[in-house]
């Protein structure tokens, strides 16, 4: 296995195709969340950059919902200075669907490793890409096949109340910080997981959660290595309140 730094041997698989629905008052029927813009740029552009900047050229873009319009924003890549190819899927097939799909399409180059990220992901660290696949190599020494990212804490999405033996309230935290790492839902994996997800994902059965499906096979088999960054480095795009705290870190950034 070859565990020396080097960035092309990468391709990014952008997972693309979800509805965004707890964001359709700004998308509307007509826009796919990807090209939802914050300060000028859409979320599209920003994930794309983050890569590109970092070396990494080669993209995989798995798509479904409004994918015309998408794949229209894209074209053939060149604007982006990028090198682009599209699967699509027939019907919602879930992140472990779509990967396994893609890799019968032979849209996923299988002889090459992958990033897997998401557009509605933002990572406020100019070089993660560089800082990943680093970390993903001390990995490959253990023995480890793929690299999951976390954060170091969660916010706990209710108020949570203590009460004594009689029901008294004694303390009350509104969305604490739980000392549990979250998983912000980017992999890095090396082409032995494609076999694995190509063996584990029934697509009759589709949608299929790579979480629930494909991940548990890594930790059973001691495959599954970590990469931790600050909480605060990751914003992801799913509802309004987060869509307005990217947009102020975005500016504040000037990326």
């Amino acid at each position: 296995m070859n565990t020396k730094l080097n960035l092309k041997r990468y391709q990014v698989v952008q997972v693309a195709g979800g509805l965004g629905t707890r964001l359709r008052h700004r998308t509307g029927d007509g826009l796919p969340k990807p090209l939802l813009t914050l300060d000028g740029r859409t979320l599209l552009d920003l994930a794309i950059s983050t890569y590109v900047r970092n070396g990494l050229k080669d993209f995989v873009f798995l798509l479904g919902y409004h994918a015309d319009k998408i794949k229209e924003y894209i074209g053939d890549g060149s604007k982006f200075g990028i090198n682009v190819k599209f699967s699509i899927e027939p019907r919602m097939l879930g992140k472990g669907g779509a990967l396994k799909f893609a890799l019968e399409q032979g849209v996923i180059d299988r002889k090459r490793p992958c990033i897997i990220s998401y557009p509605d992901d933002l990572i406020l660290i100019k070089d993660f890409p560089k800082k990943l696949i680093r970390r993903h190599l001390v990995g490959l020494k253990k023995g480890c096949l793929a690299t999951v990212v976390r954060v170091t804490k969660t916010q706990y999405r209710y108020g949570v109340i203590y009460a004594d033996d009689e029901g008294v309230v004694v303390d009350f935290q509104e969305k604490p910080f739980i000392p549990y790492p979250g998983n912000v839902g980017i992999y890095v994996l090396e082409p032995p997981i494609y076999d694995i997800i190509e063996e584990v994902v029934d697509l009759s059965k589709a949608p299929v959660d790579f979480e629930k499906v494909v991940v548990p096979r890594l930790v059973t088999e001691r495959l599954l290595f970590t990469f931790t960054i600050p909480y605060e480095s990751w914003i992801p795009v799913n509802e309004e309140k987060e869509f307005r705290l990217a947009e102020k870190r975005i500016k504040e950034l000037k990326w």
